[in-house]
């Protein structure tokens, strides 16, 4: 379970900030490839008042959100490393809690979307550090896919690349990718370093000449669907 605080910066590109964001990348940073590219698969989950988009949108400092995450690598689908996510967030600062479900990963495209909490639910079962996501009734709400790169340089700062960012629309009585899907034409890059990286972090940014975004794939993915509205 990871519960180190991070900040996380984020970068909205078109193809030509995309190529400019790279070759900024690799001049100043030093980052090299961590690991390999995969494909990634995110399953939110949201109360039946949509709590997580309300307090998004608010500002609300404190607030939290829940996805399943899963992966697989380009020329493979199966399907690895599945686990439920809860995103904590404190102000400017974030973290998030892991819980491995090994038992679901095999059905997880299979299953109706309805029932895939139940069994979220059944597999953690009660324990007092899953009792604050048993405490709620979730609802699925929407399921992303993207290509993802990773990179890392010398002092721990890590660099994401989204791309071929996708939005599937979640009906409850269907399986994953079964309903609307909507592409999403932009990039996303991630900054994620630690606090006591961050004026070194800082410094790199300087010779970038880019405006950091607040930036969810959650909100717009719902705003495509016209669950949300998010600009």
């Amino acid at each position: 379970m990871s519960t180190d605080q991070r900040y996380e910066i984020k970068f909205i590109l078109d193809e030509g900030k995309l190529a400019e964001f790279t070759s900024w990348m690799y001049c100043h940073t030093g980052a090299q490839v961590a690991y390999g590219s995969r494909n990634v698969n995110s399953l939110y989950f949201d109360d039946v008042s949509y709590e997580s988009v309300r307090d998004n949108l608010a500002g609300v400092s404190d607030r939290k959100k829940m996805r399943l995450r899963w992966y697989h690598n380009n020329n493979s689908t199966d399907i690895s490393s599945l686990a439920l996510e809860l995103k904590i967030r404190h102000g400017r600062l974030g973290h998030k809690k892991t819980y491995p479900l090994p038992g679901l990963q095999q059905e997880i495209m299979t299953l109706e979307a309805g029932l895939i909490y139940e069994q979220v639910v059944e597999e953690l079962g009660v324990s007092p550090s899953t009792q604050q996501i048993l405490d709620d009734h979730y609802i699925p709400t929407l399921h992303t896919s993207y290509l993802r790169e990773y990179f890392e340089d010398m002092n721990g700062l890590r660099i994401t690349l989204d791309h071929n960012i996708n939005f599937h629309h979640v009906a409850s009585h269907s399986h994953l990718l079964q309903g609307i899907s909507s592409p999403y034409p932009m990039h996303i890059a991630e900054l994620k370093f630690s606090p006591h990286t961050k004026p070194k972090v800082i410094e790199l940014l300087r010779s970038l000449h880019m405006t950091p975004k607040r930036h969810s794939k959650y909100l717009v993915g719902l705003s495509v669907f016209g669950q949300a509205i998010y600009i």
